[in-house]
């Protein structure tokens, strides 16, 4: 069955350059602009300092609530990429919610955003596996992790970020 209509999802950032060559340059970036970065982001980026960016451009985001992908009770993070997937929307490298807390400006105090990223894309020194969310409180902007877990649960009001169709 299909929930979700692409003229119900709106086009939220496209970006055709990158600011940054690899995630360890673009977590530099955001600390030297007074970004807070957790521990996390930090640890698993930090790894990266050869890594290139190896996505085509422009990429374009939207945002999607999980109720508008028919999700009506609680459901693992591996139901819901594989939802995505029937819906012809893709997954977001992890290096762009780095770009997108550079962009994102106008996020309401509160709100915590979560990147659809691939599964064991963002693994910590403890091997933890991650997914990047962006926040913002007490007047500052956060690029956290969020548990990224097969079966981590979330709930039909969450949103992730995820990418568009080709």
């Amino acid at each position: 069955m299909r929930f979700l209509f692409m003229k119900e999802i709106e086009e939220w950032k496209v970006f055709t350059n990158l600011e940054f060559k690899n995630g360890a340059e673009g977590v530099d970036l955001l600390l030297s602009k007074g970004y807070r970065v957790s521990e996390w982001v930090q640890d698993i980026f930090s790894t990266e300092l050869n890594k290139k960016f190896n996505m085509k451009l422009p990429v374009k985001l939207a945002r999607v609530n999980l109720s508008l992908l028919g999700f009506e009770e609680p459901t693992t993070l591996s139901e819901i990429y594989s939802r995505l997937s029937t819906h012809g929307l893709g997954l977001v490298s992890p290096e762009i919610a780095l770009l997108c807390r550079l962009h994102y400006a106008e996020q309401p105090t509160g709100e915590w955003l979560r990147f659809a990223t691939p599964m064991n894309s963002m693994i910590d020194s403890d091997g933890i596996p991650h997914l990047p969310k962006l926040g913002k409180a007490l007047g500052l902007y956060f690029v956290e992790t969020y548990w990224a877990y097969e079966h981590a649960i979330f709930h039909p009001h969450n949103e992730f970020v995820v990418e568009l169709s080709r």
